[in-house]
């Protein structure tokens, strides 16, 4: 259990926080000692104990203790932390001036507010200059795949936990945080609200405090609600709507969502982004609440990112990944590609199309940068292009080569296994093995292509010509050129036998980076594609003006930019 009682401060921007937490020794031996600290700098303790244990070590310049136990903790024993710390800057930096807790509009989550427990690799040295100059790797790397003694702790390095958060701000102010509202009073000029969670959640929750406007929806049981400056109504509606289709695309397709409400809660635009703690989801005012989708062909980012935060609520919240490479892909792949779906039910399959390609885009500039090595997507170190744009796009591939009713299955199977669980946390490789699950080989050189190799392709579209077939039918001759290749670390790339159905398509209109209405595609066939040059012929009932391969972007292709091109006489 993590008790918390916050009081926050908003004009002068200082929050403190009482409260206790218990620490379960779930090791095998007995624990003598252990490590408390806090991660941001502007939160100071004032009081810290363990029970049963006293101070053996401080640093204070790092507020970094070591605790002995008097009797050492034995295997399912707990021992409860108390603490008092407060957060608040003092006075003004030439730089860097804290923007979490601010007059309208705090968002504080526990890492920042709360003791840590442990060390991690967060406060190791990150700096490539830096880690040579004292003697170490150049690079900070998770572990290996293959480590299984990784799988004992997931990516927040915690476990499942019952919380109890108290918070009281002023009372022009509404405060929200994770789990079931029990009470909301105001006295003495402080409002007061208390949130139990139902059911277990990581120790990954957050608090928030503004002079918010709510707009509710209920809907199939769940309450959902939208928390908004005054001011910045103007997508409030479509953000509701958004939730609905979410929530229902993902209750049919993975299972039950957990919580009876979910919360999209506005912040200021100091930092841009989401993200989702349990069923509440601290969201940028730049992020939605004052974009202007009503440009003719506009892509509804809203609903992606609406989508993948809600996403995010089965995909590291229900089944929460170990610490480990593939970590991002079993989160913000999965919540990526789970926004795409509900894009393509719900906004056309254009709408995913380009949304799509963008993704691709950007994995393939960061591709190029050569920052660093480059490793498969089942290895991804970190939340990079590898997770957010290619993690998608091979995901939604899988999806087309293997049917969204064997992909939905492979993906419950999953989180049946993993929902809620303790250590051994899943690796990537434990969704592959559901992937693989009936797989042709065929499909299981696809799944290792897709997921543990890093494969390109170079698909061009070098002529086409279309023909009147004289009974009101037209047949269409695509000139295609195609290579695969296999992708190095370093950026060396050797050339593969290719051999596998591709999707070609005929179109009214040319699917360039604009809208493309659903009349305007004429077919799309899905048929063999082979190393080399090659003609395919396609016959449609009306004549097209642009064709070519891969028309939806599936593949990951060095250029997707010639895949599509006009059709001549």
């Amino acid at each position: 259990m993590v008790s918390v009682n916050a009081d926050l401060w908003p004009h002068q921007q200082k929050l403190v926080a009482r409260g206790t937490f218990d620490l379960i020794n779930r090791q095998a031996v007995p624990l003598s000692e252990v490590h408390l600290r806090m991660r941001v700098r502007d939160t100071k303790w004032i009081a810290l104990s363990v029970s049963g244990a006293r101070l053996a070590k401080d640093y204070p310049a790092f507020q970094y203790r070591i605790y002995r136990f008097a009797r050492p903790l034995v295997p399912g024993a707990t021992a409860r932390v108390a603490f008092t710390t407060v957060y608040q800057q003092v006075g003004f930096r030439n730089g860097g001036n804290d923007t979490r807790v601010v007059d309208n509009g705090t968002w504080v989550d526990n890492i920042a507010l709360l003791p840590t427990i442990g060390m991690d690799r967060e406060r190791l040295l990150h700096d490539p200059a830096a880690r040579r100059r004292n003697g170490l790797p150049p690079e900070l790397h998770p572990a290996k795949l293959e480590d299984l003694a990784a799988t004992r702790f997931n990516i927040f390095h915690s476990d499942w936990v019952k919380t109890d958060i108290t918070l009281t701000t002023d009372a022009a102010q509404t405060p929200v945080a994770p789990g079931t509202k029990l009470i909301d009073t105001i006295k003495g000029g402080r409002r007061t609200a208390r949130f139990i969670s139902e059911v277990p959640i990581q120790n990954f929750f957050s608090f928030q405090s503004a002079r918010y406007v709510e707009r509710h929806l209920r809907h199939n049981g769940v309450d959902l609600a939208v928390y908004y400056d005054a001011q910045h109504a103007w997508n409030v509606d479509r953000m509701l709507a958004d939730s609905a289709h979410a929530l229902d695309t993902y209750q049919s397709d993975f299972g039950p969502y957990q919580f009876s409400h979910m919360r999209i809660v506005e912040f200021p635009n100091y930092v841009t982004g989401a993200v989702s703690y349990a069923g509440t989801f601290p969201y940028s005012e730049g992020l939605g609440f004052i974009a202007n989708l009503s440009r003719p062909g506009s892509i509804d980012y809203i609903q992606q990112g609406v989508g993948h935060e809600l996403a995010h609520q089965y995909w590291g919240n229900q089944a929460v990944p170990a610490a480990m490479q593939g970590a991002s892909m079993l989160d913000e792949s999965l919540a990526q590609y789970s926004a795409h779906i509900v894009m393509e039910k719900f906004a056309g399959r254009d709408q995913a199309r380009r949304f799509l390609q963008a993704e691709l885009d950007q994995y393939l500039f960061f591709r190029g940068a050569g920052v660093t090595a480059e490793v498969p997507l089942a290895r991804v170190e970190g939340a990079d292009s590898i997770a957010y744009q290619k993690g998608p796009v091979v995901l939604y591939r899988l999806r087309n080569v293997l049917g969204s009713d064997r992909v939905n299955a492979a993906l419950r199977r999953y989180l049946d296994r993993f929902r809620f669980r303790s250590a051994p946390y899943p690796r990537s490789l434990d969704l592959i093995a559901e992937f693989r699950r009936g797989a042709s080989p065929a499909e299981n050189q696809l799944i290792t292509d897709l997921f543990e190799k890093i494969t390109l392709y170079d698909i061009r579209t070098t002529a086409a010509h279309v023909r009147s077939m004289g009974d009101g039918r037209y047949e269409t001759t695509l000139t295609v050129e195609a290579h695969k290749y296999y992708g190095g670390g370093s950026g060396k790339e050797t050339e593969a036998p290719l051999a596998e159905g591709i999707d070609y398509g005929l179109f009214k209109a040319g699917p360039g980076r604009g809208a493309l209405a659903p009349n305007d595609v004429l077919a799309v066939r899905r048929m063999p594609v082979r190393s080399g040059i090659q003609q395919i012929k396609i016959v449609s009932v009306a004549k097209p003006t642009y064709g070519g391969a891969d028309p939806y972007h599936l593949l990951i292709d060095r250029n997707s930019e010639d895949n599509i091109i006009p059709v001549a006489e």
